[in-house]
């Protein structure tokens, strides 16, 4: 049986991506172990998986003794890594980004062990850029990724995403006479689209406000004052929570999407096959965000808004335009359902089968 390490960490947004994958490889026969730091293993939710923890942190951010820390410390990690591999003697190493894939997709290059690495966003980030010379490929989410040195093979795979959400694959576009608005923000684009989205809601006329439904993530410290907000402006219905558990059914049931742009909100997006206005988060590493979006939005699945040139009148304006406008959504949630990946992890077992299988590239 082949033996395959998945390595990453850092965030729950590179560990469920990883475990999506690890999950298909699993079903496909191969003896999959995970790699990644503390910080990693505390999202991890794939149990029958073996998890190796070794140290690692992120070099970005920080002062001068900070950094030189931090390289101690993921030098430490490169040694846990290159003895762990040592003794479990793997056929391929999977990383999925983030700082904590860095010493174990190294010491595995350094070993002569195939490498690859899966790049969720348009723009390769930072620790793939480092590993991307040696490695076999780069599976990506997206059609083009910048960034990519020359030379490196990418494949695009697409970017996994949850089972709760592939059960809504291409569910029909709701047309109803009450307009179903989601807004989703998450920890880090909450405060703005809480304090300036608004401001476009509450131009719209009242015989749209009336026929229309509001829910909206917001950080937790929002929630009563948009509730209220919302409430006294007229509209249909308004749902203000800081967290939702059934997120693909509010998908579901939207007609159009507000938030930002990370690449599995987008995934997510494309396959329940909804249209968006995408706002990228400005602070995103790289920008990818933007990038992200641009390429959704190119594809006809939506619209970008930078949020440094936001305009609350010119945003209202364009959306009452889609309000009343149900062709023109329609075919934007057609164009989003196209850029959908559902097969993610079969596509990832198609694509190391030749590397495993004496592809002496």
């Amino acid at each position: 049986m082949k033996k395959i390490i998945i390595t990453t960490g850092g965030t729950g947004g590179h560990i469920f991506p990883a475990e999506a994958i690890a999950k298909g490889l699993l079903q496909a026969g191969y003896d999959i172990t995970f790699v990644t730091d503390k910080r990693g293993a505390s999202f991890r939710k794939l149990t029958e998986i073996p998890t190796k923890i070794i140290s690692a942190t992120s070099v970005t951010g920080r002062s001068f003794l900070g950094k030189v820390g931090a390289l101690f410390i993921l030098g430490w990690g490169a040694v846990q890594s290159i003895f762990y591999m040592l003794l479990h003697r793997p056929d391929l190493v999977i990383g999925v980004g983030g700082y904590a894939s860095l010493p174990a997709v190294r010491m595995a290059q350094f070993l002569h062990i195939p490498t690859i690495v899966h790049e969720q966003n348009a723009v390769l980030g930072r620790a793939n850029r480092l590993l991307a010379p040696r490695v076999k490929l780069i599976a990506t989410a997206f059609a083009d990724t910048k960034r990519v040195p020359p030379g490196i093979s990418t494949h695009q795979v697409g970017q996994p995403v949850r089972d709760a959400i592939l059960e809504k694959i291409n569910t029909p576009y709701p047309e109803k006479e009450v307009f179903h608005l989601l807004i989703t923000g998450g920890s880090q684009g909450a405060r703005f689209l809480s304090r300036e989205l608004p401001k476009a809601l509450l131009n719209l006329p009242d015989s749209i406000r009336a026929q229309m439904i509001i829910t909206q993530q917001a950080r937790p410290e929002d929630v009563d004052d948009l509730q209220k907000l919302y409430q006294d402006a007229g509209f249909y219905a308004t749902t203000v929570q800081s967290f939702f558990d059934n997120m693909p059914e509010l998908l579901a049931r939207s007609n159009l999407v507000i938030g930002r742009a990370g690449s599995s909100t987008l995934a997510e997006l494309a396959i329940v096959g909804r249209p968006g206005i995408y706002i990228p988060l400005p602070t995103s590493a790289d920008n990818h965000q933007f990038e992200n979006a641009r390429q959704f939005a190119e594809s006809g699945a939506g619209w970008l808004v930078v949020e440094k040139d936001f305009d609350a009148d010119a945003l209202s304006k364009r959306l009452q335009e889609l309000i009343l406008n149900l062709p023109e959504l329609k075919t934007a949630a057609k164009a989003s359902a196209a850029l959908a990946h559902p097969d993610v992890a079969q596509k990832m077992v198609e694509l190391i089968y030749p590397i495993l299988n004496g592809d002496k590239k």
